[in-house]
Formats: structure tokens, sequence, C-alpha cells
């Protein structure tokens, strides 16, 4: 599929640069990067905000850009931004895009009254998700014009809302070399028809409010969201840089969906956990033993620090992590 949807008009981006002097890691200088969002992306001020931590090493290194899940948890994105940066010893600059505002305002969409609300308020939804997806593309040209990153080596990583906005960038951004997507899938439509949790709780309140069955939602969904679908773009991933970690029993993300990013995305290396769509981040934790973290960390230092190494051969069958059942 060819679409415009996600195009903008590229600018010399200037960010403002604040102190972040007690939040230091060694080997590296951690500020913040704040401008202004090109679109209305539902964030403080309107603007895109990030935590850059610039490695004190020599040369060029990757850069890796660590998404939030916007409004939600921080927990994934902060293990991974500062986790990444201790693992690699300066080997890798980190960029940690914030995510205080919401893309989806999942309470505030459940107390609609009308279907002209409810309509008005997921095309706004729609316009963040679009907007933050450009945001991502404004800061990687912001990268390009820094001396220390290889912009041949830029990664992404994205975690259940993210790792679809992960998708859409990779699916127009030639720019990214490799890209995780933790908890992800195709057909945010059929997500947003079957996921539990408060997705769940909103489409039963407004599904009451609308008298819609969830069919009528499910079709709505399809239609608003059709371009944040990352299936869009099969044939423009890199499957040999791209790792996808899901959940054999995601309560959220639909095994058909998980099935269809996939095989957009040329089944590329894969992971599969035993657990709901939230357990896994558990297994980020020293309860979990770290083997979320550990496998996302040797992916990215196979493909960001060692892209050069010729004898690491994708996989393109499903793994099982060393996790029980």
């Amino acid at each position: 599929m060819e679409s415009g949807f996600y195009d903008y008009t590229p600018a010399l981006v200037q960010p403002d640069t604040y102190a972040l002097p007690f939040e230091q890691i060694d080997g590296y200088h951690v500020s913040g990067i704040r401008f202004p969002s090109s679109e209305r992306n539902g964030q403080p001020d309107n603007l895109v905000d990030a935590r850059y931590f610039r490695s004190h090493g020599m040369g060029k290194k990757p850069l890796l850009i660590v998404l939030p899940i916007w409004a939600t948890h921080t927990f994934p994105s902060t293990v991974v931004a500062n986790g990444y940066a201790l693992h690699s010893e300066g080997e890798a600059n980190v960029l940690w895009m914030q995510g205080d505002g919401a893309i989806f305002d999942w309470f505030h969409i459940a107390e609609v009254d009308s279907e002209a609300e409810f309509r008005h308020e997921v095309e706004a939804a729609s316009e963040r998700f679009r907007a933050v997806v450009i945001d991502v593309r404004r800061l990687i040209d912001w990268a390009e014009s820094q001396p220390e990153i290889d912009t041949s080596r830029i990664g992404i990583i994205g975690f259940s809302m993210s790792a679809l906005v992960g998708a859409n960038v990779a699916g127009n951004d030639p720019r990214i070399s490799t890209a995780v997507y933790v908890l992800g899938g195709a057909r945010p439509g059929d997500m947003m028809a079957e996921c539990n949790l408060v997705v769940e709780y909103m489409r039963k309140r407004v599904t009451k409010t609308l008298d819609w069955s969830q069919e009528q939602y499910r079709d709505y969904f399809h239609q608003m969201l059709a371009e944040g679908d990352p299936a869009n773009w099969q044939g423009h991933y890199r499957p040999e840089g791209t790792l996808i970690i899901e959940s054999s029993k995601d309560d959220c993300i639909p095994q058909a969906s998980r099935e269809l990013l996939f095989t957009a995305t040329g089944e590329p290396e894969r992971i599969v956990y035993p657990y709901n769509h939230w357990q896994p981040f558990l297994s980020m934790t020293p309860v979990g033993r770290n083997v979320l973290s550990r496998d996302i960390f040797e992916f990215l230092d196979r493909k960001l620090l060692t892209p050069e190494v010729e004898h690491y051969p994708s996989r393109h069958q499903i793994t099982s992590s060393d996790t029980a059942e």
C-alpha cells in the first residue's frame, strides 16, 4: 500500500535542551530535548519531548529510539532506555521519547453520551496516532544532524500501543535498520474490538451508550484506524533487522493480529512467551529473571553493535524464551 498519510515537510529541528542533573549514567551525558510537534500530538504543550543519552565514546555510535506507552506504563521504556545504555557501556546512543499525554484516552472516551461525540474523540485520537509517528520521524531528522550518531544504524523499540507506532515508523521510514516490537500486532480495529482491561471497559460503555453491536464497533475502528495498520506496509520492512516478542495467551492482541504482523514484517525472528498481555513485563524484573530484557538486549547487540558480523542468521520461526510455563 502506498500512502501519504505519514508524509510531512522535513525542516531543521532545533530543539531546546534542558538539564537532567540527577539522571546521569556512567559513559553518557543525559539531557532532555524538546521541540514543537508539527501536528496535534496530545502531549503537554504539544511538544515532542525526549531524553537523550549521548555516549562519551569516540566515533559514531548507533542510535536506539525507545518509545513510551503513552499515558499508561513507564516501566518497560524506563527499563530499556536506562538498561540498554548501561548494558552497551557507551557503545550506543539512546533517545527515549516521553509520553505523558494519551493517544487514546480510554476513560474519557468511555464517558461519551452521543455518537457525534464518540466519532469526534476517535478522530482526534487517530490524529494523535499519526502525529506521534511523524514526531518520531522528525526525531530521526534531528539525529541525522548529530555527529556522534551512525545514521546507518538506527533502531526502534515499542511496546503494545507503541509497537504499532514503531511498526508504522519502520514501514514508512527506511532509515530504521533495526526494530523490536513487543506485544504488538496488525489490524488495530480487531484489537479495539477484542482487547480486555481498559479497552474493554471503553468498548462496553460505548456500545451500550450507542446501542452498537461489537461488529459495528469493530467495523468503525477498522475504518478509522485503517492507516495505522502495520500490514499496510508489507514489503517495506527489513525482516533481517526485526524482532517480534509476543505472548501466546495475549488477551489484548488477537492471535490473527499477531500472525499478520509476523507475516507483514517478512517473518522475522520471533520469541513467544506463555503469558497474557501484561505478564511479560514482569520478566523485566529480577523476580522474572530479567528474561525479556536479556532477549531484547541480545538482539540489539547483534543488530546494532555488531552489524558487520555475518554468522547470525535470521531465525524465521517461532522461538521460545527460557521462561517456565
